[in-house]
């Protein structure tokens, strides 16, 4: 319980007749003996009825308070939690209203100052945003309430406490579980050039369209049918793709409110999510501080799988050994599968990149996706005023000139490779695998 604002201003109205007693006795006022018994009499008044507001307003109000939340919240997407207040008493109640959300979450909208009638109930909302992945956990819920005499507030607590998984975003996923394919890549960003009807897996018979090739034309179906019916083909089905994702160090870097981590994490679950709707199998195996394997499955609910898994995933201070990943995954994944490395390759990971991914293509294809950093490319493109600028300028030419170097030499031993900006990841991986699902590679 604390002093409210009402009783604030009676103290310091008390203390102004105190200073006026003090000015009084200075100068010998003959009023000084009047101002000094209403000083006094002012104090005990004062005191008498803030010692049985206090009484008054020690007990809990009858407030039922329930609080809306979901349990699964997404990174860096706004969120709106509402929590509802029932007054079972028959007192009017005006109070200030606040929670208790954890420091993963960025909150707007809170405190509120809210009245509720007897037997009547207010509902208020606030947002949150998570800028943390992990287990988010929530207090109970703060209602602080003035004394019958409005001198006190005091704090009342209610609710239970509760939790909520913060998860990588998986918005866009489960907001396109319904869209059709072309329509999906088209929203995430990504052109495809595909042309119907191409790839190693027989699909459909349909009728011949202008821009087919005639060894699509089923010769038995169209005598059948008497005209042009077309083999319709679709890729592969059936595959595994296994990511293995660095959680070292140098994944901790930033560009902007979000980690190299966290938009890998994104990559990997969109790269993933199409992956399956493809009909192929995915699995994970994290590195670098934090190891989990994920076998490969397929299936939607694969999704959900990965989330449980990698939600409170985060990147450490370790150091990226690649060969012993490698390693890992061949005793893990004998079955030949497109491996996706994502990771930020640096020059002197040189000799030890080169040898796992020697190792990892004598039994898979493939692809290393690794994270260009922002600091580098704005460095290339800036305009050059002053020696350090120069400076500057040089050694990220230098730097990108050996990444460059290390990417060749890996493409010459049959390694894909890929070289983006965090943010655009995403489209990245799901353009290479498409290419590669179309080339029927794997």
């Amino acid at each position: 319980m604390r002093p409210s604002r009402s009783l604030l201003i009676l103290l310091l109205l008390w203390a102004a007749i105190g200073l006026l007693a003090t000015i009084a006795r200075l100068f010998e006022w003959p009023l000084l003996m009047a101002i000094n018994i209403g000083f006094w009499i002012y104090f005990a008044l004062l005191l008498m009825i803030a010692l049985i507001d206090g009484f008054a307003g020690r007990s809990a109000p009858r407030l039922k308070v329930t609080r809306k939340l979901d349990p699964y919240l997404a990174l860096g997407v706004q969120q709106k939690i509402s929590v509802r207040l029932t007054n079972q008493s028959d007192q009017l109640h005006k109070l200030w209203v606040s929670d208790s959300p954890p420091s993963q979450l960025q909150l707007e909208g809170l405190p509120q100052q809210i009245s509720i009638a007897p037997e009547e109930f207010v509902e208020i909302r606030y947002r949150v945003t998570p800028v943390q992945r992990g287990m988010a956990r929530f207090g109970r819920v703060c209602c602080r309430i003035l004394s019958p005499w409005k001198l006190w507030e005091k704090k009342f607590y209610f609710c239970d406490s509760e939790q909520a998984k913060i998860y990588p975003n998986y918005k866009p996923l489960f907001q396109s579980s319904f869209v059709n394919s072309e329509q999906l890549y088209s929203d995430w960003g990504i052109r495809l050039r595909q042309r119907r009807g191409e790839g190693t897996d027989f699909h459909q018979l349909r009728d011949f369209r202008v821009g087919d090739s005639l060894r699509q034309i089923d010769w038995r179906a169209t005598a059948r049918f008497n005209r042009p019916i077309s083999r319709e083909y679709q890729e592969e089905r059936d595959q595994q793709v296994v990511f293995l994702l660095d959680c070292g160090r140098r994944m901790r870097a930033k560009d902007g409110n979000i980690s190299h981590f966290d938009h890998a994490l994104n990559a990997l679950l969109l790269s993933a999510y199409i992956a399956l709707r493809q009909g192929d199998s995915v699995g994970l195996l994290s590195f670098a501080g934090d190891t989990r394997w994920v076998a490969p499955i397929k299936g939607q609910h694969q999704i959900s799988h990965l989330l449980d898994q990698i939600y409170d995933l985060d990147s450490t201070l370790d150091t990226t050994d690649y060969l012993e990943v490698a390693q890992q995954l061949i005793s893990h994944q004998p079955r030949r599968s497109l491996v996706v490395l994502i990771s930020s390759l640096e020059p002197e990971d040189r000799d030890d990149l080169v040898k796992a991914a020697r190792l990892l293509s004598q039994h898979h294809v493939v692809l290393i996706a690794s994270m260009r950093q922002q600091v580098l490319t704005d460095a290339q493109h800036s305009d050059i005023e002053s020696l350090d600028e120069a400076l500057k300028y040089c050694g990220a030419r230098h730097q990108m000139q050996k990444q460059t170097a290390l990417h060749s030499q890996l493409r010459s031993d049959h390694i894909i490779v890929t070289d983006t900006q965090p943010s655009q990841m995403h489209i990245t991986l799901i353009d290479e695998y498409m290419a590669l699902k179309r080339s029927g590679v794997f």
